[in-house]
């Protein structure tokens, strides 16, 4: 039987540890963004303008609010502990403490929830747009849902804070309120990790068939389940059931939802920074020197006076993808290089 307390103790240690694995993997972000950045600017030797510089980045931005945000969530988690069992009426009945949902730490909870959702809706938004090669008809629907959840979680709160107390969070009014704001956030979710994830697939399915390459493998399925931000999308969809059911674990599936959009969207960053992709990141040629044919030299005339050696020259070009994300790419058909004998050399894709 679940009760009030029993859920926010389970919380408050669930959520504890998805903090620490959301400050580790938010902190190499933030140093993955900025080394990437720095070796951007050294390229050209240069200083950067003011759309290169690295706080006008949207996924820098993006992980600074959600450090933010998480970080300050689960500190009113913490004190919300310590006045259920310290503070509040001298820790003599925490379950009636819990179950206040106009309490101010509440109230501050909840707002802190919402800022999360909204700063992860942007950027999965913002990752969808980037995929699918800038096309703005591709989130004008994430956008709006983003908008619509925006709304309907400002009223969330509002209602939280005008509560009566002793009202529950299951009442008509509040509940129509909190599954319509959630179903916003949920739409957007399904439809980023569908439509990364045909993205990614439809990509790396065209470049296997190039090469006849196996089928999918777990590499790439985690890879995908990452990419599309999945966690994310799950644990919003957990909520929404435990809400749905009028379940005390709503309270508990709810209030982790900020670490555990943070730890999703930073595995992304994380992943690609580090270099776990697959892109054609290098191509290679070879090119050879030959001593012409006879007929092609002046008469009484050696134009090699030197003795002649085959010199074999191997060309690697690297390729700065300044995209959040990597997918596999097909060769274009016809594309090929061209030696110094006019020997055609097929272009090499390589993992980096």
């Amino acid at each position: 039987m679940l009760s009030a307390v029993s859920v926010n103790l389970a919380l408050t240690c669930v959520e504890s540890a998805f903090f620490g694995i959301f400050f580790v993997l938010a902190v190499t972000s933030l140093a993955v963004l900025v080394v990437r950045h720095g070796n951007r600017t050294s390229i050209v030797n240069g200083l950067p303008s003011s759309s290169e510089r690295i706080w006008a980045s949207p996924l820098f931005v993006g992980t600074v609010l959600l450090l933010m945000t998480v970080t300050a969530h689960w500190l009113i988690t913490v004190r919300r502990l310590f006045e259920a069992f310290l503070y509040n009426d001298d820790g003599r009945n925490p379950s009636a403490y819990y179950l206040l949902v106009e309490a101010p730490t509440q109230v501050a909870a909840t707002a802190f929830v919402v800022a999360s959702v909204i700063v992860g809706d942007c950027i999965l938004t913002y990752r969808i747009w980037v995929v699918w090669e800038r096309r703005w008809s591709l989130i004008v629907f994430p956008v709006l849902c983003t908008l619509g959840y925006t709304a309907m979680g400002n009223s969330v709160i509002q209602l939280y804070a005008t509560y009566v107390p002793g009202e529950s969070p299951f009442v008509n009014t509040a509940q129509r309120r909190i599954i319509t704001t959630a179903a916003f956030t949920l739409a957007t979710n399904v439809y980023g990790t569908v439509s990364i994830s045909y993205r990614i697939w439809t990509s790396n399915r065209a470049l296997k068939h190039e090469h006849s390459a196996p089928g999918m493998g777990l590499t790439e399925a985690l890879v995908i389940f990452i990419e599309s931000a999945a966690l994310y999308t799950a644990w919003t969809l957990f909520f929404l059931l435990s809400y749905s059911a009028n379940s005390l674990l709503e309270a508990f599936a709810f209030h982790c939802i900020p670490a555990a959009t943070g730890i999703s969207f930073m595995l992304i960053i994380v992943r690609v920074g580090l270099g776990f992709n697959w892109s054609p990141g290098a191509s290679g040629a070879s090119v050879s020197m030959r001593k012409p044919p006879p007929s092609t030299r002046m008469h009484g005339e050696d134009p090699f006076p030197v003795p002649v050696r085959m010199i074999s020259l191997n060309v690697t070009r690297t390729v700065e993808q300044e995209t959040d994300f990597s997918l596999r790419r097909a060769p274009e058909k016809g594309a090929v290089d061209v030696d110094a004998d006019g020997d055609s050399l097929p272009r090499k894709f390589e993992e980096v």
